[in-house]
């Protein structure tokens, strides 16, 4: 049984992990956005589908225990924030809308349909996939990220992880002129993207509420992004505790992960 003082050092350990939660949860309500900005020769980046077994993740529960069995060169990792990546289908698997590339393998499965890039509007005229230009962000195995439009992306040989989604939220600097970025717009959803600054650094970020593209992009220019990719809305989720995000998500298709 433990003493008196042991339990005191609990209850205070307690208090100060509850308070640090608390005020957490207080920033997310009231900022916009909640946001981490990655160095990529710090930590690694990585997309995730399936797990060792071959199963669908699907959420960032299950991605976080897939990241943290695993080891590397350097001993166990840690997850330190995960969230959906590139748009995916209404299949039970969840299968990538776009271009999936995981440790060098494009593609997710044996159908030569799913985890491809995709160039051509398809049926799915109306999906946000399709609003141009759509793009890919990119890992390479050097571990330096990027983001290009979908056009772009076969100049690139040496990618390790990808995703693609669409549209693009800014192109070299400026945010798209396309329509659906009219600032008034009143397409309101919860919202995440990825950027990539100049200097290589990798901002991640998910609106604490409903915003439209043009309010994403303009944040995510007040970041410092030169490009930025959107990847989803209304089943956008970020598992982040350093910004007091513990949401694991659930029927989530390809993810991102930066592990340290």
């Amino acid at each position: 049984m433990p003493d008196l003082a042991s339990k005191t050092v609990l209850w205070k350990l307690a208090a100060i992990l509850g308070a640090a939660l608390l005020l957490g949860v207080i920033w997310v309500s009231i900022n916009p956005f909640s946001s981490l900005t990655v160095d990529p020769s710090c930590q690694r980046i990585e997309v995730h589908w399936k797990g060792r077994d071959g199963k669908i993740l699907g959420d960032l529960g299950r991605l976080k225990a897939h990241i943290e069995d695993s080891q590397n060169k350097l001993g166990r990792r840690k997850l330190i924030l995960g969230m959906n990546a590139g748009m995916f289908l209404a299949t039970p698997q969840g299968h990538p809308m776009g271009l999936l590339v995981v440790h060098g393998q494009t593609g997710c499965c044996s159908s030569a349909k799913h985890g491809t890039l995709l160039l051509n509007r398809g049926r799915a005229k109306s999906a946000n996939f399709y609003l141009q230009p759509n793009g890919v962000f990119y890992v390479t195995k050097g571990g330096k990220a990027g983001i290009c439009t979908s056009r772009d992306f076969p100049k690139r040989t040496d990618v390790q992880f990808a995703t693609q989604s669409g549209p693009m939220l800014l192109i070299n600097g400026q945010i798209n002129r396309g329509r659906a970025f009219s600032p008034s717009s009143n397409s309101l959803f919860i919202r995440n993207g990825v950027g990539v600054r100049k200097d290589g650094h990798v901002v991640f970020a998910l609106s604490n509420r409903p915003v439209n593209f043009h309010q994403l992009a303009e944040y995510m220019l007040r970041k410092g992004c030169y490009n930025a990719l959107y990847l989803d809305g209304g089943v956008s989720a970020m598992y982040c505790p350093r910004l007091g995000r513990l949401c694991t998500g659930s029927k989530l298709g390809p993810m991102l992960a930066v592990i340290e």
